[in-house]
Order: structure tokens, then C-alpha cells, then sequence
């Protein structure tokens, strides 16, 4: 081991760290990656220090081992470099033999099959009978266009403001009763919302009655019912009645 250097090129031990945060390498000072064999260190110090005690080969120091370990000068003096890993504490007894590493390798990849085997499990039976009824429960409530609202929906509800001589909304025609026909051109739209609102309402409602569990619970539409507010608006007169 030579310890000439061109001029100038002389460090502190520091200069050559690139460290980040505290995860310094304690032998060589480069940046760390974790904990190996009981001391912060870095993969090549880990790897350098498990080769040179499992094979055990003996290291000499020309220069009575006072070389200094750096990043960039670890490598010039092997013996330096162990006797540095042992002062700072790396442990002989937790390296791990060749044998020892494959077992553990290979428990890994099992776990890790074993592990993305569940993940893509498919569903239980129980599952998928579950989400196809959910579905088909869905399809049979669900009124997108809201067809059968507009069955239901007072025929009085449909009069919109017209100019003078009356009209109402395109394409619906209307048979209206005496008493319907004496009713203001005008209606507020608090009526109609709360029609919309009981309509929606009996949906979910006929959509909870398509499941078996929530027909099991008791008194469907009474617990409904304790879940309306008193003053809502469409808890009274509904246009339809419930199925």
C-alpha cells in the first residue's frame, strides 16, 4: 500500500462521505443503506467484510495498519479495511453460511408466492351470488329515465308557465279534472321536488327489499319510516304508494 498521492489530493475522511442524513457507513464513511452484522454500514463494506470471514483469508499490511479507510481509498488495503470493520463492531457470529442464505431465499419466495396467491384469489361463491343479486336488484329498481315516475306523477304536476291560452310540456298529453283544471298555471316547485324525493326514496326502498338480509332485519318499511324526518315533505301523500 503506497501512501504517495499527488498534490493536493489529500482528504478528510469526511470529504468523501455522501451521506445522507445519519446513514453513514462507519467504516468507509459512504452513504449507508441499513444495519449489517450489528453496524451501519454500506453494501460493499457488508459484502467485503462476509467474503473475507467466510472464506478466511488472512490480509497483511505493509505499513503496520495505520492505512486510512475512505470511500475512495478502501480498496487499497484489504487488511485495513477488516480490522476497520471489526474496530467499529461488525459481528463475526451473524454471518449467515452459503446454506443459511439459500433456505432463507428460498422461505422468502414462498412466502412471497403464497402471499400473491391470496391476493388473486378468485371471489367465494358466496361473493359472487352476493354481487349478482346486488346487480340484478339494481337493474330491476333503478329508473334512469324515470319513466315510471312520470306514470305516477299527478297530472296537475306537469303544468308549466305557457302564454296566455295554456300549453303544456311537449309531447304529454293530459286529461285533467274539473277541480285540476281550476288550479293556478303557476305551482311552486316545492311540490314537485318532493315528489321527486318520495320516488327516489321508494327506490331504495324496493332496491333494500331485493336483498335477503335486509328483508331478515324486521319491519323494513317501518324502519324507514323512523328514518324520515317528521317535517319532510315526503313522508306525506306520496304519489305512489310503496310496492
Amino acid at each position: 500500500v503506497s501512501l504517495s498521492s499527488p498534490p493536493g489530493a489529500a482528504q478528510d475522511p469526511a470529504g468523501d462521505t455522501e451521506a445522507e442524513g445519519d446513514k453513514v457507513c462507519a467504516v468507509c464513511g459512504d452513504r449507508a443503506n441499513g444495519y449489517h452484522f450489528h453496524v451501519m454500514s454500506c453494501e460493499g463494506c457488508k459484502g467485503f467484510f462476509r467474503r473475507s470471514i467466510l472464506k478466511g483469508v488472512r490480509f497483511s499490511c505493509p505499513l503496520a495498519r495505520r492505512c486510512p479507510v475512505t470511500k475512495a481509498k478502501r480498496r487499497q488495503c484489504q487488511a485495513c479495511r477488516l480490522q476497520k470493520c471489526l474496530d467499529v463492531g461488525m459481528r463475526r457470529d451473524m454471518i449467515m453460511s452459503e446454506e443459511a442464505l439459500r433456505r432463507r431465499r428460498e422461505l422468502r419466495g414462498q412466502r412471497g408466492q403464497a402471499g400473491g396467491q391470496r391476493g388473486h384469489e378468485g371471489l367465494t361463491a358466496e361473493q359472487q351470488e352476493l354481487i349478482a343479486l346486488l346487480i340484478g336488484a339494481h337493474q330491476r329498481t333503478f329508473d334512469s329515465s324515470f319513466s315510471q315516475f312520470m306514470r305516477c306523477w299527478p297530472a296537475v304536476r306537469l303544468l308549466v308557465p305557457s302564454p296566455p291560452g295554456g300549453a303544456v310540456a311537449a309531447g304529454v298529453s293530459l286529461s285533467l279534472s274539473p277541480r285540476e283544471e281550476a288550479l293556478p298555471d303557476v305551482l311552486s316547485l316545492l311540490p314537485q321536488f318532493a315528489d321527486l324525493s318520495t320516488f327516489m326514496i321508494q327506490q331504495v326502498i324496493k332496491f333494500a327489499k331485493e336483498i335477503p338480509a335486509f328483508r331478515c332485519a324486521g319491519d323494513t318499511a317501518g324502519c324507514w319510516r323512523r328514518r324520515v324526518p317528521p317535517r319532510c315533505p315526503v313522508a306525506v301523500s306520496p304519489p305512489c304508494p310503496l310496492p
